[in-house]
């Protein structure tokens, strides 16, 4: 086994979620904004917390046309109003780009970065899918899952975003 080998096998898996992501989600990226949104509220009703997922999710267009769901900080620094908090003290932050293709919605990128509560053996989750591949998807797989490390990256599957707030809601047993 050769660090080149490795680095080829990387870019397969690279390809395979490129090819992927055009197939990922469907309707519009404000029919992808309305089920993130009705998702967060039936989580935020379930809370002994104050979560008004109407005021924190804002949706924009950026200069190039692309659709922007975001709540809460692009980089957790610690906690704010804008984040949406868990009854155990976590706190999520997230942010997807999409590209309106007509027929539904090209996901493009995504930030998910749960930051646990304390006391927990890790700090966050961060579930990241980089807008492009890098020059080396070995060290840095264009899908991957930050276990609490900035450094390390490990490769995951394409998961669609609410995919991806099922695992940071239920994955953990509630225990978040």
């Amino acid at each position: 086994m050769t660090r080149e080998k490795a680095r080829e096998r990387a870019s397969v898996l690279d390809a395979k979620i490129h090819e992927k992501l055009g197939e990922l989600l469907r309707g519009s990226p404000r029919d992808v904004l309305s089920q993130i949104r009705a998702y967060l509220i039936r989580r935020s009703a379930e809370m002994n917390t104050r979560n008004n997922p109407i005021q924190l999710l804002k949706f924009r267009k950026d200069q190039n046309g692309m659709a922007l769901i975001v709540l809460g900080p692009a980089f957790d620094k610690g906690a704010t109003t804008e984040h949406f908090h868990f009854d155990s003290g976590a706190r999520l932050s997230f942010g997807l780009a999409l590209r309106d293709r007509g027929n539904g919605s090209e996901l493009v990128s995504f930030r998910f970065h749960c930051h646990l509560a304390e006391g927990r053996p890790l700090e966050y989750l961060r579930f990241d899918l980089n807008e492009k591949a890098h020059v080396d998807p070995l060290s840095e797989p264009r899908c991957h899952l930050h276990p609490g490390l900035e450094d390390v990256r490990i490769p995951m599957s394409l998961h669609d975003p609410i995919e991806i707030l099922d695992r940071i809601f239920f994955a953990a047993d509630g225990s978040l």
